[in-house]
């Protein structure tokens, strides 16, 4: 029963969170996110720097799991996309959906 404990405690405590969601975008994908939670990001194309935005999202920090969901967009463009679901566990990030165009990755 202790050691189960132990492992909860820790599963919560490395559960990551929208700071950690942030430092992953720019690890995972070639973007500046623009604020703690990546609600706004730029890529670079050429010389040219795009500005892409969340239009909708979600952010929910289960007990063990936290869940992220966001849609980003240029404005200007909407041929730049980025519909991304990720769910986060002990410290992973891990990808669950993914839609992607014109957004390099690493």
């Amino acid at each position: 029963m202790a050691v189960v404990m132990i492992a909860a405690v820790i599963a919560i405590i490395n559960k990551p969170n929208e700071a950690d969601f942030a430092i992953w975008m720019e690890d995972t994908y070639e973007v500046q996110c623009l604020d703690e939670q990546c609600g706004a990001f730029q890529i670079e194309e050429g010389n040219e720097k795009i500005l892409m935005n969340s239009v909708r999202g979600g952010y929910a920090p289960g007990i063990f799991i936290t869940k992220i969901n966001n849609t980003y967009r240029n404005f200007e463009d909407p041929s730049y996309q980025l519909d991304l679901e990720v769910a986060g566990f002990f410290g992973k990030i891990m990808i669950e959906n993914e839609k992607i165009k014109r957004i390099n990755k690493r």
